[in-house]
């Protein structure tokens, strides 16, 4: 024991000692050191550093504000006030001294010194307006909110530019809640630098959110904007009011700008795409309807009028989804708004007609042929438009979208091998979309598939499910499953694909018996389940919940395919969510797939599906 301690102490003599000579020799490493012993807790040994670097270099301002910061935490406010003194008097005109003394008088619960020393710091630099927000910002940091207005108020005030501390003092106002002070301040400075306004919009987006901020915020821009007529309070206006999802009111001040200021157009345009980005597709249209009647020389002519005829697709397209049962995992495909959608392909139509070789065309005759084939059900005018889309531009994303469209229609007619084709051409495309060609892949091995070539088709399932983020990778993989486990039962198995084709070809009826027939025998192992989760999503199509949740229940229990019990999982929660409105198993179903499937393809669809369901338990 005696020689370890012995050998400890020759290793502390001939490491160690030369060590802090070092140190002390080097006044950054030692000023690290007390810094380290600060994070440590040991504030008496750092205070000890920092004194010894003071004595070395008096006026290295770094070490006095170190020191001072380590006797406040010790709560040595004395210590703290004799240091500050000294050293203000040794450099009257270091406002930061000032500050910091100021705050140690405030610290100790003697608010009127620190005033009287803040504001001696700012008589002593009272050629620079500077020191107005450097004294400000002591204040602020002690939360005398008061004093740090009134110090800025005066920066102001001496200040050549009247709106020198605007936003430093709207920035306290918001703090303290004094919204309407705020707003004055913003205004003020938007008078004064109408350059500015982008800034305030960007500062105003941190508070109008809070109770009672825009009612304030809105009744003093408004006395701005009679009183001073500028156009930006106008423009910021018809900010808040977006903000506040009061669109009628932002494109009322719109209107009034331009009338007002005779201005192009151009911001109506902007509000238009606007109100078309946060899914007002009212004030979007109106918007585009006004600029198409009263500018018609403004550059956006042309795209007010394309973007006239999207707002009302969105419009339309959003009475469908509200009407329509989306969660359903299959829909049956019928005619809807007739009348309306043949408006709107009218309204496409001239838009190509009146600006022949605009970039915009081909959108125009890609949304046409997407309203013909998915609302009102034209598939031989579809088809035209697509085909002639596939020509003027085979290589876009446009021209794969369109061959994959005249590959379905294919299909919906029963013509499997011109489909084949048309999926083939959109495989070609040199440039692909990733997602886009996810759907072509899976659509090759699904013909090929519905043909009996069970090996050639999950041969190219495979290829289609390396992109696993894609829409359609969950049912490359069901099938890939399906085709691996059942090819052997090749009877069977081209049963289950015709009735998956009828399916798809929207022959309901057809594909009921066809599933129920295989979901019926128990002799065909795992096909039957599948057959089972395909007619329970049949019965769901046809609102026959009962039957469905029954079958959903036992699959979701079965212990042969994990890929068939989530997915049965999944559609089991969605009938209780949607379809019997059973609120609280749906939650229970929900949480049961989070639980045993975390890898599910399903896991993010499951969260976003409980989101909002606890709040309807009960209610």
């Amino acid at each position: 024991m005696k020689n370890f301690l012995l050998l400890f102490i020759i290793t502390f003599l001939i490491y160690v000692l030369p060590v802090t000579a070092q140190l002390k020799a080097n006044p950054d490493d030692l000023f690290r050191l007390a810094i380290t012993y600060e994070q440590a807790g040991q504030f008496e040994k750092a205070e000890s550093i920092y004194r010894e670097l003071l004595s070395l270099q008096p006026s290295n301002y770094v070490y006095t504000e170190a020191l001072n910061k380590n006797l406040m935490s010790q709560k040595k406010y004395n210590e703290s006030t004799l240091l500050l003194e000294n050293k203000k008097n040794e450099t009257p005109n270091n406002i930061n001294l000032y500050g910091l003394l100021g705050t140690t008088y405030y610290m100790m619960g003697n608010a009127q010194k620190a005033y009287d020393i803040w504001e001696e710091g700012i008589s002593n630099n009272s050629s620079s307006i500077l020191g107005y927000r450097i004294i400000a910002n002591y204040a602020i940091e002690n939360r005398a909110f008061d004093k740090a207005i009134e110090y800025l108020k005066k920066g102001n005030e001496l200040s050549a530019d009247k709106t020198s501390f605007s936003l430093d003092l709207a920035n306290i106002y918001i703090a303290i809640m004094k919204f309407k002070d705020a707003a004055n301040e913003f205004c003020r400075l938007i008078t004064m630098h109408p350059e500015e306004l982008q800034i305030v919009i960007s500062r105003m987006v941190s508070y109008l959110t809070k109770p009672d901020a825009t009612a304030q915020t809105i009744e003093v821009v408004k006395d701005f904007k009679e009183s001073k007529q500028q156009v930006e309070f106008f423009d910021l206006l018809s900010f808040i009011y977006q903000t506040i999802d009061k669109y009628d009111d932002a494109f009322q001040t719109v209107i009034e700008s331009n009338n007002k200021f005779k201005r192009d157009g151009t911001s109506i345009f902007v509000f238009g795409q606007e109100a078309y980005r946060n899914r007002k597709y009212n004030q979007a249209s109106e918007a585009y309807k006004y600029l198409i009647g009263n500018f018609p020389k403004s550059p956006f002519y042309p795209n007010a009028k394309i973007g006239y005829a999207r707002t009302l697709e969105a419009s339309l397209d959003q009475k469908v989804d509200e009407q329509s049962e989306n969660w359903k995992p299959t829909t049956k495909t019928v005619p809807v708004f007739i009348a309306d959608y043949k408006q709107l392909i009218k309204a496409y139509d001239e838009f190509v007609k009146g600006y022949p070789d605009n970039s915009i065309d081909v959108e125009c005759l890609f949304r046409m042929a997407e309203i013909f084939r998915n609302r009102i059900i034209d598939y031989k005018k579809a088809d035209s438009l697509y085909d002639k889309l596939s020509q003027i531009t085979p290589n876009s994303n446009y021209g794969m979208l369109s061959f994959n469209a005249r590959g379905v229609i294919a299909i919906m007619n029963n013509d499997l091998e011109s489909a084949y084709k048309f999926f083939l051409k959109a495989e070609g495309n040199p440039n692909p979309d990733p997602d886009i060609l996810s759907e072509t892949k899976l659509f090759l091995a699904k013909i090929q598939f519905w043909k009996g070539n069970f090996s050639v088709s999950q041969n190219l399932l495979n290829d289609a499910e390396t992109n696993l983020s894609a829409d359609h990778a969950n049912d490359a993989i069901e099938l890939s499953s399906l085709i691996s486990v059942t090819k052997k039962d090749s009877v069977n198995l081209a049963r289950y694909a015709h009735a998956d084709l009828l399916s798809l070809q929207n022959k309901h009826k057809e594909a009921v018996i066809e599933f129920k027939t295989l979901s019926d025998n128990p002799n065909l192992f795992i096909l039957n389940d599948f057959a089972k989760i395909k007619f329970a999503e049949m019965l769901i199509v046809d609102d026959d919940f009962s039957f469905a949740v029954k079958l959903l229940e036992d699959l979701s229990e079965s212990k042969k395919t994990e890929i068939l019990v989530d997915k049965s999982t999944y559609l089991l929660g969605l009938c209780y969510k949607y379809g019997i409105k059973d609120f609280s198993k749906a939650v229970q179903t929900f949480e049961k797939l989070l639980e045993k499937f975390p890898n599910s393809l399903y896991f993010d669809h499951c969260r976003e599906q409980l989101q909002g369901l606890n709040s309807k338990i009960g209610s």
